[in-house]
Parts: C-alpha cells; structure tokens; sequence
C-alpha cells in the first residue's frame, strides 16, 4: 500500500510540476510575445487591452487590438492568433502564424501620417524579424481611406468577409502603400464609398473577389449637385456624369503593384446594360488646358493596366449640351450599344510584339438609325497616331433636330440615307474620305427665341445647298480637319466628319 500511495504522491507532484511549466511557459511567452510586438513594430502605434496565450494549443487572443503598418492603422473588437510556430520564433527570429482572425476591424489607410512620429532614437533601429500569416481572416470589417485621419475618407468599404492568404510583412514592406506581400486574397463586401472629385461620387452595392473572378453588382456614378447647381460651381466647361452599371464580371482579375504603382490585369471584363448620361454647360468659359488623346493617357497613366478585351452589351449613351441661354440642352441618344475594346495595356511596352488598342462598336442613334463605328491606336506611338471609320444609314430631320435645334438653333427637313467615313490622324491633324447620300434635304435658321424661322438666312443656306442627289452617293475624297488640342478626341472626330457632309451639301 505505501508503495501505491509513494507512486500516487509522484503522480500528483510530477503533474504539479508539470503545470507549474505550463503556467511559467505561457507567462514567459505572453511576455515575449508583448516585447515582440513592441519590438518589431517599433515605428507603429501598437496597443492592446489584454492578451491572452496558450502554449498548448498555440494560441492566443488579443482583445482590443490597435497597430500601425506603415500608412495602414487597424484596430479591432478582438484578434485570434491560431497556431504560432513557437519553434520558428526561438530559433530563427521569425513571427509565424498558421490563421489571425480580426473581428470587426476598422483600417485606415491615410495618405499622410498626421499621427505623431516615433522619437529619434526608435527610427534609426530596424525591423529585425520576419512576420508571416498563412491566412488572415477580416470578419464585418470597415475599410477606410483617406487624405489623412482627420478628414472623411475618400474610399469607404464594409467588408463582410476577406482572407488573404500567405501574407508577409518585412522592413521592405512596411515602406509600400500595402504594407504587406502576399498571395491571393478574397473578399465579399456589401458597399463601397469612393469620393471620386468634388462634384461626383461612386457607390458599388456589392463585389465580391475569388480566385481571380470579380463581380461587382450595382455600380454608380453619382452627381453631388443638379445640373443648375453645378453649373454654379464650375468656372470652367466641366462634364457632369451619371451612370449605372447592374453589373460587372471579371475573369482572371488579379491587383497588386509594380514597385510603387498600382496595378491591374483581367483577361476578360463585361459591362451589363451600363446607363451613361453627361451634360455640358457649353456657356462657360472654355476648359483651355490641353486634352492628351487616349494612347497618351494609357501610356502615361500612373495605375499599370493590362485588360485583354472588354465588352460592353446593351448599354446607353445620353450626351446633353447646352449651347443656347434660355433654352433646354441639345440631346444626342446611342442605344442598344454592343462595343468589343482589345488590348487595354500599359504594361512591357517595349516589347516587339506590342499589340494595338482596338475598339468596335455598333449602336442604334438617335432611336432609328443604325450605327458602325472602327478604331485603332498604338499606345506607345509619341505621334499618337490612329484610325477611324465607320458608317450610319437612315437618320431623319426630325431625329437630329433635337440636338440641332437647341444646341445650334437649326432645324433640318429630309433624311440622310447614309454616310460612310475612314480617317487617319494625330495629335495634329487628320485626313480621310467621306461618302453621304441624302435627299430632300433643307435647312431652317431660327430667330433667338428658337420658333420663328429666320427667313433671310434660311433662304441664303438652301440656297447654296446641293440639290436633292438621292440617285448619286456624294463621296468626298482628301477631307482633312486639324485638331484643337484643347478639345477632346472626340471633338476632333466629329471636325473629321463634319468637314466632309459640308463639302457634301455645299
């Protein structure tokens, strides 16, 4: 019996012991761990209300967490840490953790620190050790950003879910815009908030990220202002946008940066009955600045892009422009718009197999009229050189006239029963071919209250006017335009096209 009760005693003592390890061990780490932290993120605000560790089970809670990376500020209702290597830690330095879990976090991303600089002697010391997480989780998350952290955040999104996966923080890292490398994330957001100018906002009503398919459903653009209220804020011409996309869909997706430029590549992208509506005030000053042309501004543009093809199904384009005191804007009206764009890139363009920027586009103007529209550009071209052509077929007076009469207070009669044109240009100049058929054809000059016909200039424009040539197609060869390079493209085709009808009807 005393034999069995000796062995009962060193039982009882040996698992005393054993636990008396246990609770030194994990007071000893929950130190370190501490001390870690402080150590490593010594250039970041870093606190915390209580943390609890498990030697055992490898792992540990953090209530109430608060850090800094970089220009990212996180803080938490609590952070699950789940399974440290204690091992990688002892022996070789190194934070590794299998899974963190934020719970309701908030990050703030700020575009300049506003928040008080470490003291001298702690900036000169450097980020000794490694952290890597194999999976971080963000449940009902916030994501914020703004121009410091004082201000309302230029990007709010709520995130429902996010795991990134192999994410790794070093003393390189800290230096980035994302303060951490990492793998592949994915997320399920319920809205998103991005202040995109003074007069405009976007708002997404959910997106969601997973395995290089992105889907973004419901996204707007949004005006702060009505249109006579914005026109109050504008010393200069500006575009006032509405848009809404019901959906967006992006196959292999992926985002990252290039060294400190953001970057983004899909190899498919599809607009889904996306409505666009823009307004010009025409009777404000004129915006003088130079308008780079498109291949100018992708090959200068600051984000990376490489979208293989982009195609735009069923959308709806609404130009409005206000040309005449007094009098409702001029409407021009594109519909049931199908356009296919290949090679959007800025990326390896020193490459010899760069490819050419393509657009294709068909649609139904102005409600009865079918339109074809062709065009080409080399992005790295310095010239800016590009082509374009195209044809419409079957558009009335009465379909033009609501753009002609309160934009130029004119009135048209007869049909035009089509036109083709093919032009080639730069930044300079253009020179192409128009072919327009038409017939009883005849102009109307409008006094300024925009009813009465002002018969003396009517008269003089049907007099110069060519005669009916239904019969006979008007082409028109060498017609040239030269652009004002403080318009926009745009602007400049429609020179190109309308240097050749004038020469045509003249």
């Amino acid at each position: 019996m005393e034999k069995k009760y000796k062995i009962l005693l060193y039982s009882f003592v040996g698992l005393a012991v054993l636990l008396g390890m246990v609770f030194l061990a994990n007071k000893m780490l929950e130190k370190q761990i501490k001390a870690g932290i402080e150590k490593e993120l010594i250039n970041s605000n870093v606190t915390y209300k209580d943390i609890s560790v498990d030697i055992i089970s490898g792992s540990s809670v953090v209530a109430n967490p608060k850090l800094k990376l970089g220009s990212a500020t996180i803080s938490s209702e609590e952070l699950s840490v789940i399974d440290l290597d204690y091992k990688e830690y002892f022996t070789n330095k190194k934070i590794v953790f299998d899974r963190i879990v934020f719970k309701k976090p908030e990050i703030l991303i700020t575009q300049s620190d506003t928040l008080n600089k470490p003291k001298e002697e702690n900036s000169k010391k450097d980020f000794e050790e490694d952290i890597k997480i194999r999976h971080l989780v963000i449940q009902e998350g916030r994501l914020k950003i703004a121009e410091n952290d004082t201000v309302k955040e230029d990007l709010y999104i709520s995130l429902k879910n996010m795991d990134i996966y192999d994410l790794h923080i070093t003393e390189n890292t800290l230096k980035n815009k994302i303060p951490f490398n990492f793998r592949e994330v994915s997320i399920q957001s319920d809205s998103l908030f991005y202040s995109l100018d003074p007069e405009h906002d976007l708002q997404i009503k959910n997106l969601h990220l997973d395995k290089g398919a992105l889907v973004i459903n419901d996204l707007r653009i949004i005006p702060k202002f009505n249109k006579v209220d914005f026109d109050k804020r504008q010393k200069l011409e500006k575009d006032r946008f509405e848009l809404v996309v019901p959906k967006i869909t992006m196959r292999g997706f992926s985002w990252g940066f290039n060294g400190d430029k953001l970057q983004l590549e899909s190899n498919s992208t599809t607009f889904a009955n996306a409505d666009f509506k823009i307004y010009r005030n025409k009777l404000l000053p004129d915006d003088n600045s130079i308008k780079p042309l498109y291949s100018q501004k992708l090959r200068e543009l600051e984000t990376k892009l490489k979208f293989d093809t982009i195609q735009i199904s069923n959308a709806s384009l609404d130009y409005e422009e206000k040309s005449v005191a007094g009098k409702p804007p001029g409407k021009v009206n594109f519909s049931n718009m199908d356009v296919t764009i290949a090679n959007v890139t800025n990326l390896n363009m020193e490459s010899e197999n760069f490819p050419l920027t393509s657009i294709k586009a068909k649609s139904r103007f102005m409600g009865e009229s079918n339109l074809n529209f062709n065009m080409e550009f080399d992005i790295r071209d310095p010239k800016e050189k590009f082509n374009f052509s195209g044809n419409l077929t079957g558009i009335s007076g009465d379909a033009m006239n609501s753009f002609l009469r309160p934009a130029l207070n004119v009135e048209v009669e007869g049909k035009i029963s089509s036109m083709f044109f093919n032009f080639y240009g730069n930044d300079d100049n253009a020179l192409g071919d128009t072919r327009l058929q038409y017939h009883d054809f005849k102009i109307e000059v409008l006094r300024k209250d925009g009813v009465r016909k002002n018969k003396v200039l009517s008269g003089l424009a049907n007099l110069i006017l060519k005669k009916d040539v239904s019969n006979k197609k008007m082409e028109q060869q060498n017609i040239s335009a030269i652009r004002d390079k403080t318009k926009s493209f745009w602007n400049f085709l429609w020179l190109c096209i309308r240097n050749g009808a004038l020469k045509s009807f003249l």
